[in-house]
């Protein structure tokens, strides 16, 4: 492994800690659903000691007939918008935290490559959505893997970045809830 992704698994492993402690000081539990990191995000949360206070659900809805008979999204959206598409990262999130009756949900859908993109979506598109009931954040954001990776490190690359991403984007979202309840 080289040494770029060794540092992004550092990075990824404080995050998750992070996220797990965050959740279990505010007595929450968060479900995932996965495509493009394959399962990523539950792994590094659920290596985290005590997530099993805070994590029940964690999907891989890597197929379009996993997300829609998993977590409900629905046909029309995958067919007007595709997988990946903030749409899509919407209904993933919302539809696994329904399921787990979860306080959270996050859920990543995009493209890894090295194949698959499009000029609309080139390798690397990926949409993030987290959700609770009360609000919702959707990110887009395209992963720039760095030039001298081969091709089965770039697929790792954009997938550990996107699990960074989400693990910062669910940092981020638990911080704001809980400001925002202090003062409600």
């Amino acid at each position: 492994m080289n040494n770029q992704l060794i540092e992004q698994v550092s990075q990824l492993n404080i995050l998750a800690n992070q996220v797990v402690n965050l959740l279990i000081k505010e007595n929450k539990k968060i479900a995932t659903a996965e495509s493009c990191t394959g399962g990523i995000i539950s792994s590094l949360i659920t290596s985290v000691s005590g997530s099993s206070q805070v994590f029940d659900i964690g999907l891989c809805t890597y197929a379009n007939s996993a997300k829609e008979k998993l977590i409900g999204v629905s046909s029309s959206t995958l067919e007007k918008y595709g997988a990946v598409s903030s749409q899509t990262a919407f209904e993933m999130a919302k539809g696994v935290m329904t399921l787990a009756e979860a306080d959270f949900g996050i859920s990543v859908t995009g493209i890894a490559g090295p194949t698959g993109g499009t000029k609309q979506k080139p390798v690397g598109t990926v949409f993030l959505s987290c959700t609770n009931n009360v609000k919702t954040k959707i990110l887009h954001i395209i992963v720039k893997p760095p030039s001298l990776l081969n091709e089965s490190d770039i697929r790792s690359y954009i997938r550990f970045e996107t699990a960074k991403q989400a693990l910062i984007l669910i940092n981020d979202f638990l911080i704001e809830s809980k400001s925002q309840h202090k003062k409600g």
